[in-house]
């Protein structure tokens, strides 16, 4: 790790995108597509109402101190941005919106569709103040459809885009993961839709386009093989529980517990396939092999066939006994050793302290200097050799590069900038 200087954001004159401006009205949906454009060098002002953006309520909060600047939602999501108000609800407003407009790169917008126009952030009104302005428009089902217009949060998308039903067990029914990835995948493909609009300005004559990104078809792209799985064997995937589906069909368990937490042990911990006998041998040292060393289970598990509810059953009695009294990274190391697919299953903290990822300076320190605290956070999701990536220290406070983005940038003078906020325009 290493630390950052108090300056927000903090400089990136050599990212890929550096030089390019990013103007970020997103909620959920987008907010962390233009962090991550940001962190590729460009220059992201967050434009926000003068009550500040909605997420800022979005919980949990530092110290459990409920506040517009105390949301870590906020901090993750926003970090290295500027942020700008302004009233787009107000002509003057608009106006003044779209001189910011004038001179971006892009737009990252999530208004439900038909409704940007409201605020003067629809393509349309976009393209006439500048040609070549890529508007990027998130939202939960696409612009056009039966369903454009309804209301979706990370479950629907998660729901609606087949990716909650590959999680959950056939008894208790689908489940959502915990984490949001409905709002995680539509940011991804967002970012990677909006740097492909840029780089093709070029060959469009130096004209931006529309990229219209689904909530819904995100995650229906985030879905493994299971439409491969359809479209080859007519068998639809759906939540194993704590096994895994195989060709279609529901396998055997490999999540174990372990005597300091979980381990994922694919192929019944390797008991089934070409590791099995090495497996059945590491069981039989420890005195844990119970009948597996007989010709018959010996020959019985080297071919991949489907085993029987009863064989099943036996194997997972066996891993569950054998797994429960050692620890994870023993048994997992003993096992690649013997070419087994086993894995621990990582706490939050067992994955801020694991050694590989301090190995590749993976997480980063970044300096709150308001609170005078320093926070460890995410790295580098990509590292390029030229033109890295870079964390661009915390999120903006409300407003907090009016001045620097309304007169350096727009070339407004102070007293026309009090003027604004007098008049509740920013």
């Amino acid at each position: 790790m290493s630390d950052r200087d108090d300056s927000v954001p903090l400089p990136h004159p050599d990212g890929p995108l550096s030089g390019y401006r990013i103007l970020d009205l997103a909620d959920e949906k987008g907010q962390l597509c233009a962090r991550l454009l940001g962190e590729l060098g460009a220059d992201v002002i967050k434009v926000e109402p003068r009550t500040g953006d909605r997420t800022r309520s979005n919980g949990p909060f530092f110290r459990d101190e409920e506040g517009r600047e105390s949301s870590l939602y906020w901090w993750a999501m926003n970090a290295g941005k500027r942020s700008v108000t302004c009233e787009l609800r107000s002509e003057a407003g608009r106006d003044l919106f779209h001189r910011l407009v004038a001179g971006a790169d892009a737009v990252i917008e999530t208004s439900a569709p038909g409704t940007a126009k409201d605020s003067g952030a629809d393509p349309r009104t976009l393209a006439k103040v500048n040609r070549s302005a890529v508007v990027v428009s998130i939202t939960n089902y696409g612009q056009t459809g039966p369903a454009r217009n309804l209301p979706a949060t990370d479950i629907v998308g998660s729901a609606t885009g087949g990716h909650m039903y590959l999680n959950g067990t056939k008894e208790r029914g689908p489940v959502r993961t915990a984490a949001p990835q409905a709002y995680a995948q539509v940011n991804l493909q967002a970012a990677v839709g909006t740097a492909i609009a840029l780089y093709a300005r070029g060959a469009n004559g130096g004209l931006g386009q529309h990229v219209d990104v689904s909530m819904q078809e995100s995650m229906a792209n985030a879905m493994d093989n299971a439409q491969q799985t359809w479209d080859i064997l007519q068998i639809n995937n759906r939540g194993p529980g704590s096994g895994r589906m195989v060709s279609g069909r529901e396998g055997p368990r490999y999540i174990y517990e372990a005597a300091d937490g979980w381990v994922a042990a694919l192929g019944m911990g390797g008991l089934v396939g070409p590791s099995s006998g090495a497996m059945i041998d590491w069981l039989d040292e420890t005195g844990e092999a119970g009948p597996l060393t007989s010709p018959h289970w010996r020959e019985r598990l080297a071919v991949v066939q489907p085993l029987e509810e009863d064989e099943q059953k036996l194997l997972v009695g066996i891993m569950e006994r054998f797994c429960r009294t050692r620890r994870k990274d023993d048994l997992v190391r003993e096992a690649q050793a013997r070419n087994a697919g086993w894995a621990p299953v990582y706490s939050p903290r067992e994955i801020v302290e694991n050694d590989q990822l301090a190995a590749r300076d993976y997480w980063v320190q970044v300096r709150h200097e308001d609170i005078g605290e320093t926070f460890v956070y995410p790295g580098a999701p990509w590292k390029l050799s030229s033109t890295p990536w870079r964390q661009r220290g915390r999120a903006p406070h409300l407003g907090e590069h009016n001045e620097d983005v309304y007169g350096d940038l727009l070339g407004l003078e102070p007293g026309e900038v009090a003027k604004l906020r007098r008049t509740m325009v920013i």
